[in-house]
This record gives structure tokens, sequence and C-alpha cells, in this order.
């Protein structure tokens, strides 16, 4: 398993821990089911942390491919992450004694550069809520993803925001916007900070927003907003969609962010 994890995952030692109990669970062939079910693990991670590790990989693999619809670029790019793969930690953790446990899937590479950490997935039944509350159902690729994991992120960061967090966070941005009192713009066209919807935020105040005002195809791409300059990607030229952090879909950014886009803020 990748080193970065374990030192991530302290808990004692000279150095200041960053929790206060760790479990891997992979780790710990006596655990059954009664002891972990009532701790918020789902299930079905606690059976893949019986297997062996080779095994965990594959089979993590296999059900990405059956949840996620097929696209071209994304898919290609999901299975070359998990080619670089050593293991699949399913881990447990607390900040403090009196705080609930908080369930994970840490996805090692091989070569220690770095670690993906996912949270379980989203409850189907509290989707519409969500949907009502932003007005707005968001793209079927996204929703998929939400099966695997509600929260996603690179190394100490969840960038890939929980369902429950999104309304917020698109207050918050637009609130941003609103205060700057400067007009937001993609190249020369004005953009409405309302058609935003943030799923992903980064170190620099940015985030990738869905944008409803832009349909490079069935549903809405997504597009990235600077909180620096106060701008969103320019799509106006498909040729530099890429460079822009413009992507016809959720599962395209997906495979950008999981490959490591040259643009996108490193989490450390």
């Amino acid at each position: 398993m990748n080193s970065q994890i374990r030192e991530f995952f302290r808990t004692g030692g000279a150095e200041m821990p960053h929790f206060y109990e760790v479990r891997f669970l992979q780790e710990e062939p006596d655990t059954n089911w009664d002891g972990v079910g009532k701790l918020g693990l789902p299930r079905g991670w606690f059976e893949l942390s019986r297997i062996a590790q080779t095994d965990r990989v594959e089979f993590l693999f296999d059900f990405w491919m059956g949840v996620l619809p097929y696209h071209p670029i994304a898919t290609e790019a999901i299975r070359d992450f998990f080619s670089e793969l050593d293991d699949v930690a399913v881990v447990m953790s607390r900040q403090s004694k009196e705080e609930p446990w908080r369930s994970e899937l840490v996805y090692s590479l091989r070569d220690n550069s770095s670690f993906f950490r996912g949270l379980p997935p989203a409850k189907e039944a509290h989707l519409p809520a969500v949907w009502r509350e932003l007005g707005q159902e968001l793209p079927r690729d996204f929703q998929a993803f939400l099966h695997l994991h509600n929260g996603f992120g690179k190394l100490t960061e969840l960038g890939l925001l929980p369902i429950e967090e999104l309304p917020r966070e698109r207050r918050r941005i637009i609130e941003q916007i609103v205060r700057q009192d400067k007009p937001l713009r993609s190249g020369d066209t004005l953009v409405d900070p309302h058609y935003l919807y943030p799923f992903y935020e980064d170190y620099g105040g940015g985030a990738q927003c869905f944008s409803a005002e832009w349909y490079p195809g069935s549903e809405m791409g997504n597009v990235y907003f600077s909180g620096i300059d106060y701008t969103v990607s320019d799509t106006s030229m498909q040729s530099g969609w890429s460079e822009q952090m413009a992507y016809a879909t959720f599962l395209e950014w997906l495979g950008g962010f999981l490959g490591g886009m040259s643009r996108m803020p490193e989490c450390t």
C-alpha cells in the first residue's frame, strides 16, 4: 500500500496525529460484520475487505464499469487508472472519540505518487430533495457516479462534493460573484452565475461547475469557474475545451481528474 496513505491516516508518534483512531479493515481478519455494521460501514465494503488485495482492485474495476455508462475517452482513462493501483483499502476513521466513524475506500497508486479517497454511495432517497433545492436535476453520468461515491478526491481533499453540500456551495459562489459587482465572463460572453451548478471545489477558490447555459451534447457540459479573475471556461471553440477545462460530460472531467489534469490544482 502507498506509504502516503499511512502518513495521512496517522494516529500517533512524534508529529501531530491527523486522526484519533483509524482502522484498515483488510488488516483485521477477525473482525465480523456485527462489529462494524452498526458504525455505518456499507455491507458491500465489509465484504470487499474480506477478499485478497488483487481481487479488491479487480472487483472495484468491474463494479465501476458496471455502474458508469460507457464513454470512449473516460472508460479508457478509468481502465488506465485501475491498472496503476496496487490496492483499494477499506478504511474507517474518526478525528476524536466523540465523532462518529467515517468509512472510505482509498485507492492506492503503486508508484507512491498519490492516492484517491471515496465516501460511501449516495442514498437514492435523498436525491429528489437535492434536485428540488437546486431547481435542476444534474447529468445522468454524474448521478451514476453517486452510486459509487458521494464525495471523492485526491490526497487530503474530497474536492468532488457530497450532493448534500451542492446547494450550499452554489449559494456561496453566487454570493461571491454578486459581492464582486463584476460581470462574470466566458471569453467575450456574459455569464449568469445562477446557471452554474458547482460539483468540485479547489484550493484556489475556484470550482468545476455544470452549466445550464451550455449543452454540447444531450446534457449539461461543465466548465471551470475561477475565483481569482471571475471568469468561466471559454467554450466558443471546441479545440480549446480541454485547455479551458471545459468538458462535454462529467465522465470526461472524471477521466481527466483520475489521470492528472495539467491545470487541475494539486491537493497536498
